[in-house]
């Protein structure tokens, strides 16, 4: 059976943990993913007649993390149905809730002992998301620390 699968992300390699460990627990059913992004929206009436989420994405985004993503989509082509990534700015429980139904969401899977660290203008969801009682699942993965962009790659892969 298909399902819907959201997972908060920082744009940090480190974060795509929690996808390869939700990919690898349901490599024989076919998912597709939502990872989602948690941004404050600005209140400035000239930055909102520009707003552009997916320029938004797109600057977050590295090059390894990208590269980093598109090796998650090989490797489970064939249990992945599609992988996007959304941009939430909601700040309150309504506001997730009304994005989780709008997208169809199923399961959620939270890391459990990594803390997200988004830029200056992004947010941790994953509080508000415990808070809107809804079904997850907390993925327990080891963390390393002091690593670099090359070891985060090793460590995603390992």
């Amino acid at each position: 059976m298909e399902k819907k699968i959201l997972i908060p992300i920082d744009f940090k390699i480190e974060s795509l943990n929690t996808l390869k460990h939700a990919l690898e627990e349901r490599k024989h059913e076919k998912s597709t993913v939502i990872l989602m992004y948690s941004a404050y929206i600005t209140d400035s009436i000239t930055e909102l007649l520009f707003y552009n989420p997916v320029k938004i994405i797109k600057a977050l985004a590295s090059s390894d993390f990208n590269d980093a993503t598109a090796i998650l989509i090989n490797t489970y082509e064939s249990s992945l149905l599609s992988l996007k990534i959304e941009l939430f700015t909601g700040i309150n429980k309504n506001a997730f809730l009304n994005f989780y139904e709008a997208q169809g969401i199923d399961l959620i899977y939270l890391p459990k002992d990594y803390c997200l660290k988004p830029d200056k203008n992004g947010f941790d969801p994953i509080p508000l998301i415990k808070k809107s009682k809804v079904e997850y699942k907390e993925v327990a993965w080891a963390s390393d620390h002091s690593s670099t962009s090359k070891n985060e790659l090793n460590q995603l892969f390992k």
